[in-house]
């Protein structure tokens, strides 16, 4: 009989995109072949919801934010956790955790093979140029020492490629993947155009929002709805009312029946100035909801522009209201980008697709 592999997960506080790609992975995970055990904060979901899938968690207290002496402390309490539980596989999700997680495997006997996945970008604009040199140099470093390096989407794996100079034969992208709800159609109650976003400079929710303005006077009844929070919310209520449409706007903030808020949606909008992947989108076209996006990331990996869905230029509001009334004004075009939309991400973005990728890569290291 084949020794069943240990792999170890270890995720910084998170409720946002990587919670549901660790959770979609531990879900599916082949437990006649690996034995995983997840390792994070007691107090994020993601503790509680692995546990009622019948997955070993073990609590660590591991921050997002650079703490030296938290992260010193973490850094102690992990080793030990390593040294116990002695994972044949250390599976790090985030630059944190890859951070924290690499520093505590030096010197332990035996070495568990090592793995990063990076979920999103390293790099924005308002990184200074010091401040990028530091951290590919420090990424380059520990580099040396992982065995492999995952990103979501061949946007990213481009970034740590061309500007934190990795090596390439260390990184492969494995797509973002989601276990999808039943696709349900439900009666539109209107006009209906939304997004699910956390409320943040880079999401672009104000470009939203001043392309919302202009939908209104093209479209007339239209209404729009913000589903997500975050520390930009208080800024981007009052644009909404400087706008002059607080009245057709609704921020819902954090829900979590989101997927059966964007089924009522007409059209479903991501504005990022700067993504990595885009996994709303793959939610909404998952449901046949119609979308438009930004041309940026790696949003383009999932919306083309022709056949999944629109794009329009990052920040650019008269551009994004263009493709949100085309698809309001030709239920034709928008019926038939939604469809062949559905198709393509439920064949390509399943969560069964990136845990059968996951686990080839793990056997593939172990042999």
């Amino acid at each position: 009989m084949k020794e069943v592999k240990r792999i170890a997960y270890l995720v910084r506080p998170t409720e946002g995109g990587i919670r549901a790609h660790v959770l979609a992975l531990l879900s599916q995970i082949d437990r006649s072949r690996f034995e995983p055990v997840l390792i994070c904060p007691p107090t994020v979901s993601l503790f509680h919801e692995a546990e009622k899938i019948g997955i070993q968690v073990l609590p660590l207290d591991i921050v997002g934010e650079i703490n030296p002496r938290r992260d010193f402390r973490c850094v102690v309490q992990l080793r030990r956790i390593l040294k116990r539980i002695r994972p044949n596989i250390f599976h790090m999700h985030s630059a944190k955790a890859g951070l924290i997680g690499r520093i505590a495997t030096f010197g332990i006997s035996p070495r568990p093979r090592l793995v990063l996945t990076e979920h999103v970008f390293i790099f924005d604009e308002r990184t200074g140029r010091l401040k990028r040199v530091m951290m590919a140099l420090t990424e380059r470093l520990l580099a040396r020492a992982t065995d492999r390096i995952v990103t979501v989407s061949e946007a990213l794996r481009h970034e740590l490629l061309v500007e934190m100079g990795i090596n390439p034969r260390k990184v492969i992208t494995i797509h973002n993947g989601i276990i999808f709800q039943p696709l349900v159609h439900v009666a539109k109650p209107g006009k209906l155009v939304g997004t699910v976003s956390r409320l943040a400079p880079q999401k672009g929710v104000d470009h939203f929002l001043r392309a919302a303005a202009l939908v209104c006077k093209r479209v007339p009844g239209t209404r729009f709805v913000i589903i997500g929070d975050g520390p930009y919310r208080t800024q981007l209520e009052s644009l909404a009312n400087s706008l002059g449409i607080s009245e057709r706007v609704e921020f819902m903030g954090y829900r979590t029946d989101a997927i059966g808020m964007v089924r009522t949606f007409d059209v479903f909008v991501l504005a990022s100035t700067r993504e990595s992947f885009g996994l709303t989108l793959v939610e909404a076209l998952s449901q046949q909801i119609p979308v438009v996006a930004s041309r940026t990331g790696g949003i383009t990996e999932i919306v083309d522009g022709e056949t999944t869905g629109l794009l329009a230029e990052p920040g650019n509001a008269e551009d994004m209201a263009d493709n949100i009334c085309r698809l309001l004004e030709d239920p034709a075009l928008a019926a038939s980008l939604a469809a062949r939309g559905c198709d393509f991400v439920r064949s390509q973005f399943s969560a069964e697709r990136m845990a059968q990728e996951t686990q080839n890569m793990y056997e593939e290291l172990l042999s």
